[in-house]
């Protein structure tokens, strides 16, 4: 099989004369590198002809060090002594005034295929704010890796947040390239968009049959494999269950101090769920919730990806949760007059309600297949891949 090339790499071979002299913002973390392992930050930075002006940091930072729903500061790159200005602070969108120095804007950051990771709404804000100053946008693009899924209910306009950021299906089975396409379709058609392609991949392959390692794109998701179990788990968030972080397991291994393994996973294998099963686990996670305690819970397994139904594996394993146990509570909104943050993920209120009423999920989910039907007439004319 031939070396899938990234976008960056692609850029790097082609030499495009167009940004020569031009003033380059760049958008990325630890995950932006060439194929051979270098920094885009360093090549870019000691590319002739390239002006590399400042950096943008998006959640968890522009190296990666930076803990989920912590803020990032602005600060100067030690290596570079390039300028950071935080994408992922009091506020999340790009600041004009900031873009008045700039002519285009980069973006390389590895993206999950998932609608509620937080870089698909950095890409818009961005795209949002490149057509109020007419500034460029080129997006390094990179593989899905789990573009084989789509999967899920598109998010309701009046449930847009950070964390969905829009009318997208929970996986969207996009690349970030082509999301962008997407964006600039159907809300920003002004903005100036480059995407530099992927080479040598298809929308078939999963994640560990092109990377040649995995650089995790933000602390909890460490493995590729963590990419299949996060959109099934991560829904847990808006509840009072520990979702695995502070763990080696992260959207693994689910549970609480009074959680009841052995009850939850007879309830849960009598749905017959396709290519997922649970055994028993036990951890302590050192941060988040129920930091340093004892929590008795399961471990997700995926035994068979291609099966997967990922919004059914998630509403069923919720549905058990909450019909095992009395103690399981939804998170109340952050803030009075927000949604709670449950609603927030899943794009709706209408799922919460749904478990909360033990409705079964060819009910609550009667709607999504059509869904995802009007998803793929919406999709194919900015489509990149086969």
């Amino acid at each position: 099989m031939a070396k899938v090339l990234y976008g960056i790499d692609r850029f790097v071979d082609e030499k495009p004369s167009i940004w020569s002299g031009k003033r380059i913002a760049l958008v990325t973390n630890q995950t932006g590198i060439t194929s051979d392992f270098r920094s885009t930050i360093d090549v870019l930075n000691e590319m002739e002809g390239i002006t590399l002006h400042k950096l943008f940091a998006c959640e968890h930072g522009v190296r990666g060090d930076v803990q989920a729903g912590v803020h990032v500061e602005d600060f100067i790159d030690e290596k570079t002594g390039l300028p950071v200005f935080s994408l992922y602070g009091p506020s999340k969108k790009v600041s004009t005034e900031l873009l008045e120095d700039v002519d285009a804007i980069f973006f390389d950051i590895q993206d999950v295929g998932v609608r509620f990771y937080t870089y698909l709404a950095t890409v818009k804000y961005i795209m949002e704010a490149c057509q109020q100053t007419r500034t460029a946008f080129v997006v390094m693009d990179r593989p899905n890796p789990i573009a084989p899924l789509t999967s899920g209910n598109i998010l309701e306009s009046e449930f847009v947040s950070f964390v969905g950021p829009y009318s997208l299906p929970v996986c969207l089975g996009l690349t970030i390239g082509e999301y962008a396409r997407l964006i600039q379709k159907e809300l920003y058609p002004e903005v100036e968009l480059l995407v530099y392609e992927v080479k040598n991949w298809d929308r078939s392959m999963w994640g560990d049959q092109w990377q040649q390692q995995w650089i995790p794109p933000s602390p909890n998701i460490p493995h590729f494999s963590t990419t299949l179990y996060y959109p099934v788990t991560c829904f847990i968030e808006g509840t009072n269950l520990s979702e695995g972080r502070g763990t080696t397991k992260p959207f693994e291994w689910i549970g609480a101090p009074w959680f009841k393994p052995e009850e939850m996973i007879k309830h849960f294998a009598d749905k017959n769920i396709d290519g997922v099963e649970l055994i028993p686990a036990y951890f302590t996670p050192n941060m988040s919730k129920h930091a340093d305690e004892l929590c008795k819970g399961v471990q997700l397994l995926i035994t068979d990806r291609h099966s997967l139904q990922v919004s059914k594996a998630a509403y069923e394993f919720l549905h058990s949760i909450f019909s095992v146990h009395e103690e399981a509570e939804w998170l109340e909104p952050f803030k009075e007059g927000m949604h709670p943050f449950a609603d927030l993920l899943w794009g709706t209120e209408k799922v919460r309600m749904a478990i909360d009423s033990r409705v079964p999920y060819e009910v609550a989910a009667d709607s999504w297949d059509k869904g995802l039907d009007d998803w793929q007439k919406r999709i194919d004319s900015i489509l990149l891949y086969d």
